[in-house]
């Protein structure tokens, strides 16, 4: 897919901090809901912390600003140009999410599971490892494995939109984006009304392919590409208006604020178009915490986890037991951002250089040979 600024190895440093900020608010969420009730039903100070961080879903948030960034890079790291554009894109994906990831299942599944005498066996463990357990119905080691199985469909998708020549034709983009939204909106109202409907995971799977897609369109829409014409920039901004503002606008009267996933959708619309436009922070921090933020997302629950089984061992008016929220907040954050910079160095990006290396050997064997002229007949 053509872009002027869509170099497969060039980062984007603001994207980087938007990655970093949607670790954070998810890690918000799951540490502070298990914590503030560390002493059971008594709450700790700073409970209203946690309470207005549930009223919006801040974890939400950070996951549909991940799955923006998604398609606002992905199908851009894609190269048709080149020899083996799909076997290269789909050695260099596997090689960047697998292996920090069959390290976080048997640390997800002792923290999530053995240390608190929950069952995990083999046959969960094994299939985790193919991060299919959803499909197969299986526990999985970390309940946000979900949205890695959203990443990969998106992956096949991607691949499927290159092979019919889709992926830069902005307006089969934006049809199946809108598509994917009706598939939705339809499940959804037929669930409201009582009618039968297929599951909520399965229409939240379709929102966020059209999340997804979204990303792309508008990454192409401020790149001024020139494969879009005026009809589809006006549809890519009506799109972004549906979920930022029309759906939200519609769901309220019906179901109420809170619980609404529609207004943490629409949050995190909001906060990856400022990210991308007139908030495009820079800095050698956000740089950092951008490069980690998967083993930061990956690895938090196993922190907070091992944490709260530590925790749940003192007397229950410990000093260790009895602080304010946001200081567990913070330890689990540091915590976390140092395991995250460990697997990063020494998981993550050997991965990494390996699946480049792999890619660029994929790459050399797919190049079509030296022509040979024919011998002259004598």
């Amino acid at each position: 897919m053509s872009s002027s600024h869509a170099a497969a190895d060039t980062r984007l440093r603001h994207i980087d901090t938007l990655r970093a900020v949607a670790a954070i608010l998810v890690l918000w969420q799951h540490v502070g809901e298990v914590f503030v009730h560390l002493n059971g039903a008594v709450a700790l100070g700073g409970s209203r912390l946690q309470e207005f961080a549930s009223s919006i879903n801040v974890g939400r948030i950070g996951v549909v600003a991940f799955f923006l960034i998604s398609g606002f890079v992905i199908p851009f790291s894609i190269q048709p140009g080149q020899a083996s554009p799909v076997r290269t894109f789909l050695v260099k994906r596997f090689f960047r999410i697998y292996p920090a990831y069959w390290l976080s299942v048997p640390l997800g599944a002792l923290t999530g599971y053995w240390i608190w005498g929950r069952e995990f066996t083999a046959a969960d463990f094994l299939v985790n490892l193919t991060l299919l357990q959803d499909l197969f119905g299986m526990r999985a080691a970390e309940g946000l494995y979900w949205t890695l199985l959203v990443e990969l469909v998106f992956y096949a998708l991607c691949v499927a939109l290159l092979l019919t020549r889709s992926l830069d034709k902005p307006r089969r983009l934006l049809a199946l984006a809108y598509v994917f939204g009706g598939v939705y909106v339809l499940a959804m109202l037929m669930r409201w009304l009582g009618l039968p409907s297929v599951g909520t995971s399965v229409a939240f799977g379709f929102l966020n392919l059209s999340i997804m897609l979204c990303g792309t369109l508008y990454r192409s829409l401020l790149d001024d590409s020139p494969a879009m014409e005026r009809a589809d920039r006006a549809g890519t901004r009506l799109l972004i208006a549906i979920y930022l503002v029309i759906l939200p606008a519609a769901t309220v009267p019906m179901i109420g604020f809170s619980p609404n996933a529609q207004i943490s959708y629409a949050l995190g619309m909001l906060l990856f178009l400022a990210g991308t436009t007139w908030l495009r922070v820079q800095a050698r921090l956000t740089d950092w915490l951008g490069r980690i933020s998967y083993s930061i997302y990956l690895f938090h629950p196993v922190v907070f986890l091992a944490m709260l089984w530590l925790l749940q061992r003192l007397p229950q008016d410990s000093w260790w037991r009895t602080r304010h929220l946001l200081v567990y907040l913070v330890a689990n954050l540091l915590l976390t951002v140092a395991f995250a910079t460990l697997v990063y160095r020494w998981v993550e990006r050997p991965g990494m250089r390996l699946g480049r290396s792999l890619a660029r050997a994929v790459q050399r064997r797919g190049e079509p040979g030296p022509v040979v002229a024919p011998a002259p007949v004598p």
